[in-house]
């Protein structure tokens, strides 16, 4: 009875370690790549500034590593596996009369844990980390200078004069997607050190190819009406695609914000699909990540019935990329519309576990 005790927290206990490892390992080797990747895209927009691109870098690792993670979970389970499966601690287990089963349960309830704990407190320090890194990558890379961002107050945008380095912020209660226009209207011009010159007040703002077109607009200079114009042209730099879908990827949005934010990018006239299935991802994750240990297994239980170690390990990891791959595959259906965002987020889990399920049962039940 001892040993049925004692031999499930000793599996936990290598498996997180081998997590661990696996999870520095993993963050070493993707800093390195990043770290070359990005320098060498610096170097073609700009000088060579090496410290921005280790800027960069550690800003992009956190993003990277909650994007595989569910990688580090299968190639930790199947090293644990296979460490057991080495040291005949798994022949041993069998022959005391422990299943698989009883290793399972606490490994997917650490699992599990780890999960939660990553969907409701690193992820919205992963957004913070993506959402820095993106606005340093569109700066100093590739030079976009426009920031869009939507509140309660509705959507707002900066859009910036290149020819004297003058900027608008500009703020709308509303984005119409078929027509492409913005209504009520306000446009803050500055200056290029900041200054406040003049405020436009209009009805509605087409966004054409490269400019807007503003109809009834109050000018406003000294906080005074000044002048009214029935239209006016403002040459600009952004596009509706950019408004549509670049607003706020949902990548850079904490899991606790996602629900306010869909509420509200659904008043100001965008679908927020994208959010939504954002959303039931990370709801999803903790059983995602569940899964792969559940997939690893079936193979695993096989390291001790036969001599084909490796080629039960690289099978393991192929179907953890198929799972992975078709995950991704339903995630961009969520995230189009094409199918809903609770099936697109909790089919592949749920899938997985059933059919990982059903081979541990074949396999060692008979």
């Amino acid at each position: 009875m001892r040993v049925n005790n004692l031999l499930p927290v000793y599996f936990s206990k290598n498996l997180f370690k081998n997590l661990i490892f696996c999870l520095f390992a993993a963050g070493f080797f993707i800093f390195i790549i990043d770290l070359i990747e990005l320098s060498r895209r610096i170097t073609k927009s700009n000088d060579s500034d090496l410290l921005l691109a280790i800027e960069l870098a550690i800003l992009k690792l956190p993003g990277m590593i909650l994007e595989i993670f569910p990688f580090i979970i299968l190639f930790s389970s199947l090293s644990t596996f296979f460490y057991f499966a080495k040291r005949s601690e798994l022949i041993v287990a069998r022959a005391s009369g422990i299943s698989i089963w009883h290793l399972l349960v606490p490994g997917v309830s650490l699992i599990l844990i780890i999960g939660f704990l990553t969907t409701i407190l690193i992820q919205p320090l992963v957004a913070i980390t993506t959402y820095k890194f993106k606005e340093l990558e569109a700066k100093s890379i590739r030079g976009q200078t426009s920031l869009i961002t939507i509140t309660e107050n509705g959507l707002w945008l900066k859009d910036s004069d290149l020819n004297n380095n003058s900027y608008r912020i500009i703020n709308s209660l509303g984005f119409d997607r078929d027509e492409n226009y913005l209504e009520n209207v306000i446009f803050f011009n500055h200056s290029e050190s900041g200054q406040l010159i003049s405020r436009y007040d209009a009805d509605k703002v087409f966004l054409k190819p490269n400019y807007w077109e503003l109809e009834n607009i109050w000018i406003y200079k000294n906080f005074e009406k000044t002048e009214f114009l029935e239209k006016k042209e403002i040459r600009t730099n952004l596009t509706a695609e950019q408004i549509q879908e670049n607003f706020a990827p949902p990548e850079t949005i904490s899991f606790w914000n996602l629900p306010g934010f869909i509420k509200i990018a659904q008043n100001a006239g965008f679908a927020a699909t994208k959010h939504k299935t954002e959303f039931q991802s990370l709801l999803a994750l903790p059983f995602f990540l569940s899964s792969m240990l559940i997939i690893a297994a079936p193979f695993s239980v096989r390291f001790i019935r036969s001599e084909s170690v490796n080629n039960l390990i690289l099978a393991g990891i192929i179907s953890g990329l198929i799972l992975y791959t078709f995950s991704n595959v339903i995630y961009a259906f969520g995230a189009s519309g094409n199918i809903g965002p609770i099936l697109s987020a909790w089919s592949p889990p749920i899938l997985a576990i059933l059919l990982g399920i059903s081979a541990i049962i074949y396999i060692e039940e008979g």
